[in-house]
């Protein structure tokens, strides 16, 4: 069979560029928050708080020097206790968003594998017609998952030269061979000399009658 190089046949490889670097920029932008973060929360595990010399309002209120009333204390406390936001706290919370950019460039880098999965299976079928049932024999996953994998994966443009059917039998449709075709990527209809079926198989690739096993030919229609 005369096929060209799988990657540019149903793969939209300007597609593909643009998420692998964003899913970079997400990945690099994550790891730096993370670490940034992630260091401010040793530094508040390691830091060496001298409560000794600390003297807060509350020093204030229960110092022998000072004389005060009870009810003039309850008035000045509420402007005399020092309300601190402990760092360590602060640093666990900024944490967990900070760690998303990472979630959102391993979304993308799986995108991107099952792409170039369902590619391989694209680029090796012989009837340009992929049913649901074949992707879930190759894969070992429900049709279902497939189809909604699938649905997103071509509305995100990742594929070309094929499209999406409805969730039911046929799920991927490999397109017509165009008059320029020379990579093997479309399909022809041919009519078995033996027999008279019409089979449909890779452009520019030889075959056999489905029916009667008799070679064919993908002969490319000149437009």
């Amino acid at each position: 069979m005369a096929v060209g190089d799988a990657s540019i046949r149903y793969l939209n490889l300007d597609r593909i560029e643009k998420e692998a670097k964003s899913a970079k920029k997400f990945m690099k932008w994550g790891c730096v928050l993370v670490c940034f973060f992630g260091i401010g929360i040793l530094g508040s595990l390691f830091k060496i708080n001298d409560e000794n010399k600390k003297f807060t309002g509350n020093d204030i209120l229960s110092s022998s020097d000072v004389k005060l009333t009870e009810e003039e204390k309850a008035m000045l406390a509420p402007y005399l206790e020092k309300k601190e936001t402990n760092p360590l706290y602060m640093s666990c919370i900024l944490l967990i968003p900070s760690a998303i950019p990472i979630l959102i460039s391993r979304k993308k880098f799986r995108e991107i594998a099952s792409a170039r999965r369902y590619e391989t299976i694209f680029g090796s079928d012989t009837d340009g017609i992929i049913t649901a049932d074949e992707l879930s024999t190759q894969l070992k996953r429900p049709t279902s998952k497939i189809f909604a994998e699938l649905k997103d994966l071509f509305a995100k443009g990742y594929f070309q030269n094929c499209s999406l059917g409805k969730e039911g039998d046929t799920c991927v449709k490999i397109d017509n061979a165009l008059g320029n075709e020379v990579l093997g990527t479309g399909f022809v209809e041919v009519t078995c000399k033996n027999c008279g079926a019409t089979n449909r198989i890779r452009a520019d690739s030889h075959g056999k009658c489905s029916y009667c096993g008799n070679p064919l030919y993908g002969k490319i229609q000149e437009e």
